[in-house]
C-alpha cells in the first residue's frame, strides 16, 4: 500500500528555523534507511507559508489568499510517500524517524487511494485504464522530457498572450523555422520573430494553444519532439481552428538548457490536385483517393 507521511509545521519551522548539522546528518541516514530498505518513493521539506499561496475555489471563483497562514498545527514542513505492506509497518517506520523538529513536533500517515478503491464508480474501468496510462508515463518521464513538455506548456501560454518576448526565450539564435506558411525556410531566431508578428494581428482576440500526441525522443544533448497542434478560438467556426498541423521539434542541450534549433511544421496535401489535405480529426489517419485527380 501507498503512504504518504506528513512532517506536521511547529512554531520553529514557520519561523524558518533551519535544522541543526547534527538533525540533518540524522535525517540523511534516517532516509538511507527508508531507500535501502525500498519503502522511500520520494521525500521533501517544505519552506515556511509566508512564501506560500492558497487558492481558494467557490462555485467558479477563485481567490489567491498569500501565505503566511496562522493554523500552524494544520501545515505540514515536510513529507515521505512511502510503499509498505501494512500501515502497521509505516507505523513503525516512523517509530524509528529522529525528530524531525527543533522542539516537540508530530508526523501524520495517510493512506493513498489506489486504483481499485475506485471500481465501484467505474462501471466500465475506462478511467480507472487512462489513470493507469497516466500514471505509468509519469514514472517513465525522465527529467529532459519533463523540461520539454513543460517549455512547450510556456511556449503556448505566451501565444495565446501574444507575448513575443516569451514567445521566443527558449530558441537558439540561429534556429531555423520549416513553416507551413510561405515562406518554406526562416532562419535565426529574430526572423522567425517577426514570422509571428506578421501573423499575430490575424489571429482572434482569445484563443487556446492545444499539442497532443506529443512524443519525445532525448539521446544525450539532443532531442526530437512530434506532435499535432492546433488552435481553438473563442469562436468555434473561425478559420485557425479548422485544422490540425503536423509539428517537429528539434532541441539541443547549450549551457545546460534545452533550446529549440529547429522546427517544422506541416499539413499533408493531395499531391493529384496539390490541394492542402486538411487534418480534421487526429483520431482519424485517412487519405485522399489518389485515382480522383480533382
Amino acid at each position: 500500500m501507498k503512504v504518504i507521511v506528513f512532517v506536521k509545521a511547529t512554531p520553529g519551522s514557520e519561523a524558518g528555523e533551519m535544522p541543526s548539522e547534527q538533525l540533518l546528518a540524522d535525517m540523511g541516514q534516517y532516509n538511507e534507511q527508508l531507500v535501502a530498505a525500498g519503502i522511500m518513493k520520494a521525500g521533501e521539506g517544505l519552506k515556511p507559508s509566508r512564501e506560500g499561496f492558497r487558492i481558494r475555489f467557490s462555485g467558479a471563483n477563485r481567490t489567491v489568499i498569500d501565505g503566511p497562514f496562522a493554523e500552524t498545527k494544520e501545515l505540514v514542513a515536510g513529507f515521505w510517500i512511502w510503499e509498505v505492506r501494512s500501515m502497521q509497518e509505516a507505523i513503525e517506520w516512523v517509530k524509528k524517524c529522529p525528530n524531525p523538529m527543533n522542539e516537540d513536533s508530530d508526523i501524520e500517515i495517510r493512506p493513498v487511494f489506489s486504483f481499485e478503491d475506485f471500481a465501484a464508480i467505474d462501471s466500465t474501468g475506462e478511467l480507472i485504464q487512462k489513470e493507469r496510462e497516466l500514471y505509468d508515463e509519469i514514472e517513465n518521464m525522465s527529467a529532459d522530457e519533463a523540461e520539454i513538455r513543460h517549455m512547450m506548456h510556456e511556449w503556448s501560454r505566451a501565444l495565446e498572450a501574444k507575448d513575443l518576448d516569451q514567445l521566443f526565450k527558449d530558441y537558439a539564435p540561429d534556429a531555423v523555422l520549416y513553416d507551413a506558411i510561405p515562406p518554406y525556410k526562416t532562419v535565426g531566431v529574430e526572423n522567425i520573430r517577426q514570422v509571428w508578428a506578421n501573423c499575430l494581428p490575424y489571429f482572434p482576440e482569445t484563443f487556446q494553444s492545444e499539442h497532443r500526441d506529443v512524443r519525445i525522443h532525448v539521446a544525450g544533448d539532443t532531442a526530437f519532439m512530434h506532435c499535432v497542434h492546433h488552435f481553438i478560438p473563442t469562436a468555434a467556426d473561425d478559420p485557425i481552428g479548422q485544422n490540425w498541423l503536423r509539428v517537429t521539434v528539434g532541441y539541443r542541450k547549450i549551457g545546460g538548457r534545452w533550446k529549440v534549433i529547429h522546427e517544422h511544421i506541416s499539413t499533408p496535401f493531395n499531391p493529384m490536385n496539390n490541394q492542402a489535405w486538411m487534418i480534421k480529426n487526429p483520431d482519424v489517419v485517412d487519405a485522399p483517393d489518389y485515382g480522383q485527380a480533382t
